[in-house]
C-alpha cells in the first residue's frame, strides 16, 4: 500500500485535474527553493525555474539538488491539507536527492545551451482535434456518445476512433490512454482507457474495449466512464 495512493493521485488527476500537458519522463535536476510536506507528500519549489512539483514524501531541505521525473501539469490545483490553490504544479511520479555528478553534468549541459544560444529541449503536446476533424466509425462510438450512453453500454464492448493524448505507462500494471475525438463537452470530451499495449501520443488508433461505469480507485477518486481491457488498431485519418 506504500506505493499505491501517489499511483492512485497521478491517475485521477488525468481525468478530473485541468492537465496542460505531460511532464517530461526523463530525468530533470533542479535545486530546492521551498518545502512543505502535507498528507504524505512534499511539494517543492524549484529554484531555477520557480515551479511547484508534488511527489511522495523523503527527506529533503532548502537547498538540496533533487532529481525528478514523470508525471503531469496542472494549473489551479486545490490542496485540502493545505488550504491552498497553487496556479500551477507537477504531480511528478518519482523524485529523490540527486547525486552531486549528475548535478554537475545536468548544470554543464543547460549553461552550454544558454551559452550557445540553443533552445533547451521541450515535449511536443498533442493538439486536441477539432470538431468534425476525426471521422466516426460507421458501427463504432464516438467519446460523447460513450458517456452519453454509459449506461447502456456498460459492461459492453465498443469500438471508436481517436488520437492518443497521453500515456501514462505501467502504473497498477497497466498503460492508462487519454483519447479524444472532437465530441463532447469538458469534462466528457476525453476517454481514459486502460491497456496492455503501448501506443504514443499523437497516434490516430481505433481503441476496442468494454466500458466501465462509476469506477471508485479509493481516497474519494472516482471514474464516471472508462474502457477497460482496451486493444488498438491503426486508426482513419
Amino acid at each position: 500500500m506504500k506505493f499505491l495512493r501517489p499511483i492512485l493521485l497521478i491517475c485521477a488527476f488525468w481525468i478530473y485535474a485541468p492537465v496542460i500537458q505531460a511532464a517530461d519522463t526523463g530525468p530533470t535536476i533542479a535545486t530546492v527553493a521551498e518545502t512543505i510536506e502535507s498528507g504524505g507528500y512534499v511539494y517543492l519549489r524549484l529554484e531555477a525555474s520557480d515551479i511547484w512539483i508534488a511527489a511522495n514524501a523523503f527527506a529533503v531541505s532548502k537547498g538540496d539538488v533533487i532529481q525528478y521525473s514523470g508525471g503531469a501539469e496542472m494549473k489551479g490545483f486545490y490542496s485540502k491539507t493545505l488550504d491552498r490553490t497553487f496556479e500551477s504544479i507537477f504531480f511528478v511520479s518519482s523524485a529523490g536527492l540527486a547525486s552531486k555528478n549528475t548535478g554537475a553534468k545536468t548544470a554543464a549541459a543547460s549553461n552550454r545551451h544558454k551559452s550557445e544560444g540553443m533552445p533547451m529541449p521541450k515535449r511536443a503536446s498533442v493538439k486536441s482535434p477539432a470538431s468534425g476533424e476525426i471521422t466516426a466509425l460507421k458501427e463504432g462510438k464516438t467519446v460523447a456518445a460513450i458517456y452519453a450512453e454509459s449506461e447502456q453500454l456498460k459492461e459492453q464492448t465498443v469500438s471508436l476512433n481517436a488520437r492518443v493524448m497521453k500515456v501514462n505507462k505501467k502504473i497498477m500494471g497497466k498503460n492508462w490512454i487519454t483519447l479524444q475525438d472532437g465530441t463532447g463537452t469538458e469534462p466528457g470530451n476525453k476517454l481514459l482507457v486502460t491497456s496492455q499495449e503501448v501506443v504514443s501520443p499523437g497516434d490516430m488508433v481505433i481503441a476496442r474495449g468494454i466500458v466501465k461505469t462509476d469506477i471508485d480507485l479509493g481516497y474519494g477518486y472516482q471514474y464516471e466512464v472508462l474502457m477497460a481491457e482496451t486493444t488498438f488498431s491503426p486508426g482513419i485519418e
